[in-house]
């Protein structure tokens, strides 16, 4: 009671006196000022959504005299040039685009506003451009892509579903929300189908896609390769990896067998060698050279699966008896297989040229060694006609004499 009476009393000095009324009214614009910038921030009423290039229509809501409802976006009198305005004060945008999106608002001929709405344009939901990734036997990683930009805020309804099962949820990661999960999935069932359904503010598309899980199983490639040099042995290699951790997932591990290719720096043959547990042993290693060698691993009880990429390119060099101590260098190599297989391909036009220039000298040889025979056999063909022509002159002048001897 004491504070409403010393207001009472502060307001009625305040009224009594020129100055005071001034610092009311001052007082009272301030509060119009705050009110407005509350509407403008906090009145946006709706969100509504509409298709790119068709015509959408906003409503302005409850006005009195709708005939006199003018139309503002982003607080602007200024709106796109593709519209008008029906009788009862709704706005129609015609065919429109990316720059009729905004905040609308709509006012009496007082300018007091009505009602705000939210514009957002797009278009409705495609078809997906599903893959998934099997890496092991306990988990499944389904991946998509829009086929259609929709440009709009979406959710995703996945299952899945195999041939002789119940329908499972995958389960959706968090924002993008682009992929799901499948956990223990029915491996040895002879296919599943995704079922993927995308929605937005303008509808809905169903996208499914039947897989082989047992065909599509692939693990990571091997880990923590590495390779090292025997002492006194210098053509020999030692060959160490690890399973991909992708794979130790797995409740109950499943065998992999691997494979090692490996051949010299500079050379474009590569050797192959299969094992089912590390290490590996090269024996027949180029002595005093440095070797490439990359491991990929296959699941060993399913021959439908896929073989793993190829682990990175590691670079190392078998002992050397010219020290002491093993040379052993295991470095991974940052340039990539196709930058060896450019070294190689310039050492093999290189040598091609070589055996290029030495088979021309021997054809020529060849050449000079055949035209030699020839002319030697024509020679002495000409030579024996020649002999012939004089034994057969001699024979005719000998019987001519005779047939001139008297009898």
């Amino acid at each position: 009671m004491m504070v409403i009476k010393m207001v009472m009393i502060m307001m009625t000095c305040l009224v009594s006196c020129p100055s005071g009324l001034l610092v009311i009214g001052h007082l009272l614009a301030l509060s119009s000022v705050n009110t407005q910038s509350e509407i403008w921030t906090n009145e946006v009423s709706d969100v509504q959504y509409g298709r790119l290039g068709s015509n959408v229509t906003l409503v302005c809501g409850a006005a009195l005299d709708r005939t006199s409802v003018k139309w503002r976006l982003n607080r602007s009198s200024m709106l796109p040039w593709q519209h008008r305005v029906t009788s009862d004060g709704q706005l129609v945008l015609l065919q429109a685009d990316r720059t009729a999106e905004g905040n609308y608002s709509c006012h009496d001929d007082r300018g007091r506003l009505i009602r705000t709405t939210r514009l957002r344009l797009g278009h409705p939901p495609g078809l997906l451009n599903v893959s998934c990734r099997v890496s092991n036997h306990s988990l499944v990683l389904c991946s998509w892509v829009e086929s259609v930009k929709t440009l709009l805020p979406a959710q995703y309804h996945t299952s899945y579903r195999g041939n002789k099962s119940q329908v499972r949820m995958c389960v959706v990661s968090s924002p993008p929300q682009k992929q799901c999960t499948i956990t223990d999935p029915t491996m040895w069932q002879h296919y599943h189908n995704i079922n993927i359904t995308e929605t937005n503010p303008l509808g809905s598309q169903t996208t499914i896609l039947m897989v082989k899980f047992h065909e599509l199983l692939q693990p990571d490639p091997p880990e923590a390769v590495t390779a090292v040099g025997m002492v006194g042995y210098p053509m020999r290699l030692q060959v160490y990896w690890t399973n991909p951790a992708s794979w130790l997932h797995d409740a109950v591990p499943f065998p992999l067998r691997f494979q090692l290719r490996y051949r010299p720096v500079g050379s474009s043959i590569w050797s192959n060698v299969e094992s089912k547990s590390s290490p590996l042993l090269i024996t027949d290693a180029l002595a005093g050279h440095a070797h490439q060698l990359q491991v990929r691993a296959q699941d060993d009880i399913n021959p439908d699966s896929q073989w793993s990429d190829w682990s990175p390119l590691l670079q190392a060099c078998p002992w050397s008896g010219s020290t002491a101590e093993p040379t052993e260098e295991t470095f991974p190599v940052d340039y990539n297989d196709t930058d060896a297989d450019a070294s190689t391909a310039n050492t093999k036009s290189e040598s091609s040229e070589d055996d290029g220039g030495s088979l021309l000298i021997l054809l020529a040889l060849f050449a000079g060694i055949i035209l030699v025979l020839v002319s030697s056999l024509s020679v002495l063909m000409w030579v024996r006609q020649r002999r012939r022509d004089n034994v057969t002159k001699q024979e005719l002048t000998s019987m001519v004499k005779m047939k001139s001897m008297p009898i």
